[in-house]
């Protein structure tokens, strides 16, 4: 089932249809649907540029010694960490898009690499990434670059490679199949076959068998030296990553989260994934996120299975707005007031990890409710001090799963892009034309 199943990697409630409305059948196809607007509002790249953050102004606003979970961190992934301190400190916030340069709306075949590239001119400025695409779930292969061997690897590490080059910074995620699942399936010469999602098959108490002492633990061990490969790949291309595995393990819809693993287990799970990442496989260009699924009242809800500050770098949440009554801005304002009071204590960074419109399934093409929603959750952002918010992706032309506006021609696009436009030129708003070169920072202390 294609995408299929991604109401439940946004943490949708196994009971909510995953779209109610309904669209007319041309509208995917026709440029000239009158669900589509004219562009009004032109970005000013030129301005995105010139409002980017100075070294200067980056250097006096990050401490140069900070603690991370990793002791042997690369100097670019030191150098990210100080640039995602500054930034909420200078009043800003970087806006991330999930798969923003492998999946697109509408213009799948044309326009740039990127719905939020045609919008705006500039991809987002945090990237997100899963390790669906490097099992073929969420990527696919030309004829020809089967023919010459490329695999998904190679080209997820191209396409980060790319988005890097244009000042993106690369956030990854893991959809991680069931591994009794997994262990059944036959291999493929003599590996095992990942492909499939599963994460929502939640038999097998997988997340204890797949601890050391567990019976699938091989299996897991497989699958991250899959995800290593890719790491440590772009750490030889001295490109830092934003490792979040194990997301929104508070809810039910994954095989570890909820009452589907123990607290004792999940803990265990998260320090052996960051123990063999970091200490067996070498990969020290991650910084790793914490991200249970929102909102939250209070610290000690939100530190539920916390691993423990030797184990986390930044401090996230995933949350959606489901209803578009209002009621989810109030939510954010208190969870990342939660947040930004551990962030200060813990001296960690803070930010809002997954988030989207989600009524009916995601965005709408037409009739949205609240057509500000991009500032508005910009602005909450920036005044708790989350340094970034990252929406999901946008998969093609599925109407049901987008989740930021898109172009349909150079000309005309989805009813939220003037809106859309105005948060970019924003001086408060950063994308990846407007990021700071981190990677020219000094690196600071690691202690």
């Amino acid at each position: 089932m294609k995408k299929r199943l991604l109401a439940m990697a946004v943490g949708v409630s196994l009971s909510m249809p995953l779209f109610t409305g309904v669209v007319n059948a041309g509208v995917l196809d026709n440029p000239q649907d009158k669900a589509y607007v004219e562009r009004s509002v032109l970005p000013d790249n030129g301005k995105a540029k010139k409002e980017a953050l100075t070294l200067g102004k980056v250097e006096k606003l990050a401490p140069l010694a900070n603690k991370m979970v990793d002791k042997q961190l690369t100097p670019e992934a030191a150098k990210l960490y100080r640039y995602l301190l500054s930034v909420p400190q200078a009043g800003k916030v970087i806006y991330g898009h999930q798969n923003d340069t492998h999946h697109k709306m509408f213009r799948v075949d044309s326009g740039s690499v990127s719905d939020c590239k045609d919008v705006t001119g500039s991809i987002a400025g945090v990237v997100g990434m899963d390790s669906l695409s490097l099992t073929g779930d969420e990527l696919k292969l030309t004829a020809e670059e089967k023919a010459s061997g490329v695999t998904y690897t190679d080209k997820l590490v191209k396409i980060a490679a790319d988005a890097d080059k244009q000042g993106a910074i690369i956030t990854f995620s893991m959809h991680m199949p069931n591994f009794d699942v997994v262990a059944k399936k036959p291999r493929i010469n003599g590996a095992y076959d990942f492909q499939g999602y599963s994460p929502h098959v939640l038999t097998g108490d997988v997340g204890k068998r797949i601890l050391p002492e567990g019976d699938l633990n091989e299996v897991y061990r497989a699958y991250l030296d899959m995800v290593a490969d890719f790491a440590l790949r772009l750490q030889d291309k001295h490109i830092p990553v934003i490792f979040r595995p194990l997301h929104e393990h508070n809810g039910f819809w994954f095989w570890w989260g909820g009452r589907n693993i123990s607290s004792k287990d999940f803990t265990a799970l998260w320090k052996y994934t960051v123990g063999y990442m970091r200490d067996v496989k070498g990969v020290h260009n991650f910084l790793y996120a914490y991200s249970p699924n929102g909102p939250f009242a209070d610290e000690t809800a939100y530190l539920d299975r916390y691993p423990g500050d030797d184990y986390v770098d930044i401090l996230g949440v995933d949350t959606y707005d489901d209803d578009q009554s209002g009621a989810w801005y109030k939510n954010l304002l208190q969870t990342l007031t939660v947040m930004e009071k551990l962030g200060q204590k813990r001296h960690k960074v803070i930010a809002l990890t997954e988030a989207g419109v989600r009524k009916g399934g995601s965005l709408a093409v037409r009739d949205n409710v609240d057509k500000q929603w991009f500032s508005k959750t910009g602005d909450i952002c920036r005044e708790h001090k989350a340094a970034y918010y990252m929406v999901w992706a946008n998969f093609d032309k599925e109407e049901h799963n987008f989740f930021m506006p898109y172009m349909v021609d150079d000309n005309r696009g989805h009813e939220m892009i003037n809106e859309f436009t105005a948060f970019y030129n924003a001086p408060e708003s950063i994308f990846a034309d407007g990021n700071t070169n981190y990677k020219k920072l000094q690196a600071g202390t690691v202690k």
